[in-house]
């Protein structure tokens, strides 16, 4: 009997133990339990890595057209006009006439005088030949003589004034709408046509004086006008002297061809400008990429898995990027998103952004 008793006590002991074995080993280690969270911890975040390149910012600024020459013709004497010689708004070469004025009175004037330098020749070749036979006296000879020159001088100034009836084109160009008409009684100074080169155009506009290091002539330009996107070569020609002392500008102009007469003087164009010397290499980045901070703007760097506040300087920026001249180095890894989440010491899980 004492031995059948412990027998079946033994079979009920050994399943139990084998129960609570089995039970132990399946329980989660509590180290598990505190590797597991800290894993999922981490940020993710996207990430760009930061390359050096070549430059090439530009800068927007508004230009207006004008012509490679422009004048008002006026009239240079008081007359009345007998004609008007040609077309509004036609083509004029160099020369052509424009307008005629009345000169009935002028040649009146001019043929008096000529026929007294007639007289007045032979009056002058009599008195020297007279002079040699000491006939007359120096006095007469002198006095023929000044008469000959007085009227030669009226002559000229007679042609000169009649020269003035005639209103010839300065330079070859377009003319406008003339604003007098024929019998119209016109003043010196009187304004009678605009006329315009527009062989070549000039863009004329100005930039801050930062950019005064990057403005030399030739330096080439880009444009466009309000009509279309497509954008046109000028390079620059001159600037003034001086900067403007409330704006702290400058006043720069470019000239540009004007095949096929696609400019008008007056038209607002778009210039870019380059911001940047030729070869000028640097780290660019997106602005969002950027966090104000207590001295000017941070970029957040990985280094050994967490972000980490770098200050950055900026030489230029865009809506959209930054150029950054110190504070960053080429290779490092810069977090673009989730930057409202981020603080210093922040383990993240970089994506590398394409």
């Amino acid at each position: 009997m004492f031995y059948k008793y412990h027998t079946y006590k033994l079979g009920i002991i050994i399943p139990l133990l084998s129960i609570l074995f089995t039970a132990c080993e399946n329980k989660p280690k509590k180290e598990d339990e505190a590797t597991t969270p800290a894993a999922a911890a981490k940020l993710p975040v996207d990430i760009i890595i930061a390359q050096e390149q070549e430059l090439d910012q530009q800068e927007i600024f508004v230009g207006t057209l004008m012509p490679h020459r422009e004048i008002a013709v006026v009239s240079e004497t008081a007359q009345k006009i007998t004609k008007v010689a040609f077309k509004d708004g036609s083509y004029v070469n160099q020369g052509d006439v424009l307008y005629t004025l009345n000169d009935a009175d002028l040649r009146s004037q001019l043929r008096q005088i000529e026929a007294e330098l007639k007289l007045a020749r032979l009056n002058k070749d009599r008195m020297t030949n007279l002079l040699k036979t000491e006939t007359v006296k120096q006095q007469e000879y002198d006095e023929a003589l000044t008469r000959l020159n007085s009227l030669e001088a009226q002559q000229d100034y007679l042609r000169t004034e009649l020269a003035k009836t005639v209103i010839r084109a300065p330079f070859s160009g377009k003319v406008g709408i003339t604003k007098v008409h024929l019998g119209a009684y016109v003043s010196p100074g009187t304004a009678l046509v605009n006329l315009q080169d527009q062989s070549s155009i000039k863009i004329s506009f100005t930039l801050p004086e930062r950019y005064l290091p990057l403005i030399t002539l030739g330096t080439p330009i880009k444009f466009s006008t309000g009509l279309s996107d497509e954008q046109f070569n000028a390079s620059i020609t001159a600037t003034e002297p001086g900067l403007d002392a409330d704006g702290r500008s400058l006043q720069v102009q470019a000239i540009t061809n004007n095949n096929g007469n696609k400019f008008r003087a007056g038209q607002s164009v778009k210039v870019y400008f380059s911001t940047e010397k030729k070869g000028t290499t640097g780290i660019m980045i997106p602005t969002e990429a950027l966090m104000p901070g207590e001295k000017g703007y941070n970029a957040f760097v990985i280094k050994g898995g967490i972000a980490k506040p770098m200050p950055v300087v900026i030489s230029n920026r865009t809506e959209s990027e930054a150029i950054i001249t110190s504070g960053i180095q080429a290779g490092d890894s810069i977090v673009i998103s989730n930057m409202l989440r981020l603080a210093d010491g922040t383990p993240v899980q970089p994506v590398i952004k394409k």
